[in-house]
């Protein structure tokens, strides 16, 4: 029995709001949503990820570092950039490999779009470094692998930055121009081998930018980054440019 002090069920909402609030209810009993990572059903009104998958994300918390990150580490010596960021901490059999996995081969497209949403939250606690980017840029796929897949994951990510931080997602500015066989089972030689000289960059698209942010899904080697950088500095050697991954191995 409900207590006398108890507040009634949607008490403080309009009507409109407790019609609404009703209606996701039921369709919530009708059609329960599950967890987009380990399929459990999910709580009415709770995010498309559950709260148990929420409390095993393995945040690498770079936006607080003020000595250099191990992504900054990974690019010294390569190629110049001024800044870096990744969501994630990433180990074969971890909680971030079932993300990645789900993301790119089970097609959770919406996961992507969360946690790229949650990586642009990150950024926003840090101005000095990431609060001047001009335009996100998706790590381009081909387009055939485009086609079968779908979807771009990196697009998909950057699409949830940009929900966050209200940056412009700008894809015209560097495509990809053959198709390459997968980087997953290669060495960091074989990688920069199979990615040199792939990408191709407009040469108009970046003349009023003055600092971009390549965006992937996962940093290993990056070679390819590597290569998506070269090229962009051919064409516009004074634009700055940072690197904003969902996730980083480690």
């Amino acid at each position: 029995m409900r207590e006398v002090n108890q507040p009634l069920p949607y008490s403080g909402f309009s009507v409109k709001n407790v019609v609404q609030l009703l209606k996701n209810d039921l369709l919530h009993l009708i059609y329960p949503s599950a967890c987009l990572i380990c399929e459990r059903e999910t709580v009415q009104r709770e995010s498309l990820i559950c709260s148990f998958c929420q409390a095993d994300f393995q945040f690498t918390y770079f936006e607080t570092f003020q000595e250099p990150s191990s992504l900054d580490k990974l690019f010294w010596g390569r190629v110049q950039l001024h800044a870096t960021h990744a969501l994630l901490s990433f180990k074969k059999e971890s909680q971030t490999q079932t993300i990645l996995h789900a993301i790119k081969y089970k097609s959770k497209t919406k996961l992507a779009v969360q946690l790229g949403n949650l990586q642009g939250e990150k950024l926003k606690l840090n101005s000095e470094k990431y609060g001047d980017i001009d335009a996100l840029i998706p790590v381009p796929l081909h387009p055939k692998k485009q086609h079968l897949r779908g979807f771009n994951q990196s697009e998909r990510i950057a699409v949830g930055i940009s929900a966050a931080t209200q940056i412009p997602v700008l894809e015209n500015l560097l495509t990809r121009g053959k198709h390459t066989e997968s980087q997953t089972k290669k060495n960091r030689f074989h990688r920069w081998d199979n990615v040199a000289d792939i990408f191709l960059v407009d040469e108009r698209a970046g003349q009023n930018l003055k600092h971009i942010a390549l965006v992937d899904d996962v940093v290993t080697t990056g070679s390819t980054l590597e290569s998506c950088i070269q090229k962009i500095q051919e064409k516009y050697p004074s634009i700055r440019i940072s690197v904003l991954s969902l996730a980083i191995a480690t």
